[in-house]
């Protein structure tokens, strides 16, 4: 056999079974449409004894350079594949996929729209792996699979000025004025994302301080003016703390442990005097009374923000700041800093972000980047940065697509994923620190079943996009902002 001719992959529509097992493992187990490999699929079908798929960053491999570099024959390549087949794909992902525990090969993994026929997918998935062996790649294949590129939103006060037992610091976090909490536009509540770093203008007063997030988290697709320097063509958008899924929610949990430890102190003022536990007894009912206290002290900081307009900390400047109210906060805005919360439920630790890391350093073969970040949906996470940059495509207006490069982030370890659904303008950070980008959105399984019922599946990201901060930082300076991280 000529070694450089392709291997024919699979020429026969994968059964029902494979199609929609052979992704079992992966956050949102998106379904086969074809394959270019010959790879036996086995799967038992108890989801216990079966092998799960995991993805992970490439590393050290050809691949890397080819696809990276500009320009890139073999990328315009497979995008002219994609194009010539009126492919309706959503994302081109270049990692590595297999079992746990065992070697996963590379793989060049295209996101298209439901339904995309296996014959469609069958000659991508070919044409691309005849591509990648003409460019010398011959141990990587291609997937098609059914995903949907979505963006990561959700359809301030000082924490420390309020005294409180470990147990509440989750809650009280929610309030304070630390990275990585719940925000929504005044006018869309329930449209919740993340607020992300604190910047100022470069040479401007320390009290002008403005919070970075998404553009999707404030106003919708079809808000299309901007609002510049010198240029602003709408008034500006209230931005809110607590939003109303997030406050339903505190209140909820709330509520129920406050009815948990009613029952508890009235079971034990209930029991009968006893000498020996005369003094257990007390401390036990004294710190029920205390806890219930707090409970209430805490649901009466809720019920105090319960008009939407309390709930105001910032103004949208822009398509991603968010001008800072002095008033609603309570230290000085010359005193912010970028605090992100990384520490267990009953800790207050937290880490200093300060600086940011060179979009240089993102896609280095050699070293795996490991990052965090700090979500409204997913709390505190740690991710790796993959190698090999990310291919999108975004409908726009009058039936155009807009195609961009990301930088891809999968989670650190096994069927987890990075980020959920509400975590759109979470700051990445890394072990150092650094701010590394900004979370825009991922690729999710498209809705699972009709009937409602998806086990959370279609709001799992397998992969996260984000916009490195330096990229952001260069593009608010090309807008007329000059700005830097407090």
């Amino acid at each position: 056999m000529d070694p450089q001719r392709p291997t024919t992959g699979l020429q026969r529509p994968p059964t029902r079974h494979e199609r929609d097992s052979f992704y079992f493992g992966l956050p949102s187990r998106p379904k086969l449409v074809a394959r270019s490999s010959l790879t036996p699929f086995h799967f038992d079908g108890d989801g216990w004894s079966s092998d799960r798929k995991t993805l992970t960053v490439v590393g050290d491999h050809p691949i890397v350079s080819k696809w990276d570099d500009e320009p890139s024959p073999l990328r315009n390549k497979i995008l002219g594949i994609l194009a010539e087949q009126d492919v309706d794909w959503q994302a081109i992902d270049i990692l590595r996929i297999g079992y746990v525990n065992k070697e996963k090969p590379v793989i060049v993994s295209i996101s298209v729209s439901a339904p995309t026929s296996w014959e469609t997918g069958n000659k991508v998935a070919q044409d691309c792996r005849e591509a990648l062996v003409q460019y010398g790649l011959d141990d990587v294949h291609c997937e098609v699979k059914e995903s949907m590129l979505v963006n990561s939103s959700f359809a301030v006060l000082r924490q420390d000025y309020h005294p409180h037992s470990f147990n509440f610091h989750p809650y009280m976090y929610r309030l304070s004025d630390q990275l990585g909490t719940a925000i929504a536009s005044r006018d869309k509540p329930d449209r919740e994302g993340t607020k992300g770093l604190y910047l100022r203008r470069t040479g401007c007063e320390p009290g002008e301080v403005f919070a970075l997030t998404c553009r999707h988290v404030c106003y919708g697709a079809s808000e299309q003016d901007s609002q510049l320097p010198g240029k602003e063509t709408r008034p500006g958008k209230s931005v809110i703390q607590l939003p109303e899924i997030t406050t339903k929610t505190l209140v909820e949990d709330l509520d129920e442990w406050r009815q948990e430890l009613t029952k508890d102190l009235e079971k034990e003022e209930s029991k009968g005097e006893c000498y020996q536990d005369r003094e257990r007894r007390s401390s036990k009912i004294t710190a029920y009374q205390q806890d219930i206290r707090e409970t209430d002290r805490l649901l009466q900081q809720f019920t105090l923000r319960n008009a939407l307009d309390t709930r105001v900390f910032g103004h949208v400047a822009d398509w991603c700041l968010i001008r800072l109210k002095a008033d609603a906060h309570e230290r000085r805005l010359s005193e912010l800093s970028n605090r992100v919360y990384i520490g267990p439920p009953q800790s207050t630790l937290s880490l200093m972000a300060a600086g940011f890391l060179p979009a240089s350093e993102l896609q280095n073969p050699k070293k795996k980047l490991i990052v965090g970040m700090r979500g409204r949906t997913s709390g505190l996470t740690f991710g790796l940065v993959n190698q090999v940059k990310s291919v999108t495509r975004r409908p726009i207006t009058d039936g155009q697509t807009f195609i961009s490069k990301e930088c891809c982030i999968v989670g650190d370890r096994a069927n987890r994923e990075f980020t959920q659904h509400g975590d759109s303008g979470a700051c990445v950070f890394d072990l150092n620190g650094r701010a590394v980008a900004m979370v825009t959105g991922g690729i999710s399984r498209q809705q699972v079943s009709k009937g409602g019922d998806d086990y959370g599946l279609d709001r799992a990201m397998d992969v996260t996009y984000a916009t490195p901060m330096e990229w952001l930082l260069e593009d608010m300076k090309a807008c007329g902002l000059s700005m830097e991280i407090l």
